[in-house]
């Protein structure tokens, strides 16, 4: 595994792990699901969740907020 695949995961699990929005883990909870369906890693299908972005829109939003506000090296625009 890369460092900027590491470095991503680490942001989506502390993401996860910091959101109280209830809204927001239900998202998480469906994407999980979905992943499993699909027999893929939660991470993979979070990424495909990310550039489509048309789905979880909401999730979508506030994850970026969340990584604007961490901003490691590896994902600085």
């Amino acid at each position: 595994m890369v460092q900027l695949e590491e470095d991503f995961i680490k942001l989506v699990d502390s993401f996860v792990v910091e959101t109280r929005d209830p809204k927001i883990l239900d998202e998480i909870s469906q994407l999980d699901r979905e992943a499993r369906l699909l027999g893929i890693a939660f991470y993979d299908m979070y990424c495909m969740v990310l550039q489509d972005g048309v789905k979880h829109r909401n999730l979508v939003s506030e994850f970026k907020n969340y990584m604007n506000l961490k901003k490691p090296a590896t994902f600085v625009a």
